[in-house]
């Protein structure tokens, strides 16, 4: 596969996708905006929203840290998911791809997006730091590994057209 996402310019990324690709990147935000409202005990939103501290003995200061920046957080979270809800929409399709043009606040939002994506689906997945990508056809996850890995992958192509 060749590179997804390429630095045109100072201030923009260019977004090149197959049709099908989009197609499946179109249904996972509004997945992420639903899991973002079923509160604190969600699991991914445990994952998404980690304590700020974590001894025992400051358990009075994460309290007040959720208390404090939590909607901020989320609200922020869902900001990233409009941008790159937004930007899907504009994009245009050709016989073969689909291109569309990001400013760096936009691709900021999808590389936020896209590891959100990835730390849900891994939470759903019940994968550990050792899943190492490869991918058993047996396996009844299959489908939902393969999309794991395939967000890794767009993930490592839009940090390496940011720092280019």
């Amino acid at each position: 596969m060749a590179g997804s996402f390429k630095r045109i310019g100072n201030d923009r990324v260019r977004v090149r996708l197959a049709n099908d690709e989009v197609a499946v990147l179109r249904g996972l935000p509004d997945q992420l905006r639903t899991v973002l409202g079923e509160g604190e005990d969600e699991p991914v939103n445990r994952r998404l929203f980690p304590p700020a501290y974590l001894d025992v003995a400051d358990i009075e200061h994460d309290a007040e840290f959720q208390r404090l920046m939590h909607d901020d957080l989320v609200s922020e979270k869902l900001t990233n998911l409009d941008l790159v809800t937004d930007s899907l929409a504009r994009g245009t399709s050709s016989v073969r791809r689909w291109t569309v043009e990001l400013t760096d606040e936009e691709a900021t939002a999808w590389l936020g997006v896209l590891n959100d994506l990835r730390l849900a689906l891994g939470v759903r997945l019940d994968i550990t730091e050792d899943f190492d990508g490869d991918v058993d056809d047996t396996d009844p996850r299959a489908p939902a590994l393969r999309l794991l890995s395939y967000l890794g992958w767009l993930e490592e192509q839009l940090l390496e057209a940011l720092q280019s």
